[in-house]
């Protein structure tokens, strides 16, 4: 009987054994999933400069995982996803910034050596506001040929720059600009409809930053670049993507006035009350510090203060 009782117990501790260790590494909060334990490791488990290390030690692993089904393209927000064994979901794209830098900088870097010893010496650069639609713009244009398609907001001249001569020294000897305009408001309306389809928002206060970091950007690459071919398509209210001259583009406004401000946070509170925006999407589009946006009137103070009551609310909710 005894020996029956001592069978019976090693038995089920065995079957209990591999289920108290997942769930121990799933709920391990240091801890990343491993194939194993992906089921169950859905919720966050590394943010911040936790995450950005661990990019760091796992970058090489990451980087080939992606090159593997990314063919010539450089896209940081699809490389972005290799980040979903720490917890990445695509609903707080801030919190893994740090960790994206990383990897793309390390996918970049080996892209371009790849590219340039197949002979292939030429590069794409698609710049423009995040929401501005450069997949639409440019979705008949062929870019197999090229021996990199690098697709990122690059929000402003000093990161375009930046990519531009890092391409130079890898040895390219063809490199283009296509640089996509859409107004700030369509652009915070699309960036909310893609985020509903792909649950990737953009928080008010960094759209708009980042918009607005966009000022003189094609007036000095046009000026400092000249060997740069540059095509610039206005995609203004969506309208499909017009070409138009450089010098059309020039006077491209990236300025953000208090009024415009209040339209895009009168959008929001709208988008909340017709209950298009739910739960974590509204904490995703309101961000951390939409009480800071730079240069709010006192009707965008306002509304500003009653998004954060709906915000508040909302974290009272997913609290209980």
């Amino acid at each position: 009987m005894k020996k029956s009782f001592l069978l019976f117990t090693l038995m089920m501790f065995a079957v209990l054994m591999p289920a108290m260790a997942q769930e121990h590494q799933c709920n391990g909060k240091d801890k990343a999933c491993d194939g194993a334990t992906m089921e169950c490791c859905q919720k966050k488990v590394l943010v911040g400069q936790q995450a950005e290390a661990w990019a760091r030690e796992n970058a090489d692993r990451l980087v080939d995982n992606y090159l593997a089904k990314a063919g010539n393209k450089l896209d940081p927000d699809e490389l972005r996803k290799e980040l979903a064994e720490i917890g990445y979901d695509g609903t707080d794209v801030p919190s893994y910034r740090a960790a994206e830098k990383v990897l793309v900088e390390r996918a970049y870097e080996r892209m371009l050596a790849s590219a340039v010893a197949a002979g292939k010496t030429s590069i794409i650069l698609l710049t423009g506001t995040g929401g501005s639609g450069k997949s639409y713009s440019t979705r008949t244009m062929d870019f197999s040929g090229e021996g990199l398609l690098y697709d990122s907001a690059f929000n402003s001249y000093k990161k375009l720059s930046s990519v531009i001569d890092q391409a130079k020294a890898a040895g390219m000897t063809h490199i283009k600009v296509i640089a996509i305009y859409n107004d700030l408001i369509t652009c915070f309306k699309n960036s909310i409809a893609r985020g509903k389809r792909a649950k990737r928002f953009l928080g008010l206060n960094y759209l708009i930053g980042a918009f607005r970091n966009n000022i003189n950007k094609i007036p000095l690459l046009h000026m400092n670049y000249p060997d740069v071919e540059l095509v610039t398509i206005d995609n203004t209210g969506n309208n499909g993507g017009r070409p138009v001259t450089v010098e059309e583009a020039e006077q491209w406004q990236y300025d953000v006035p208090a009024e415009l401000i209040v339209r895009m946070l009168g959008h929001f509170l709208h988008e909340i009350d017709e209950s298009e925006l739910v739960g974590q999407q509204i904490l995703s589009v309101a961000g951390d510090d939409y009480l800071q946006i730079e240069g709010m009137n006192d009707t965008g103070e306002a509304l500003a203060r009653e998004i954060d009551r709906r915000v508040q609310a909302v974290k009272q909710e997913m609290n209980r």
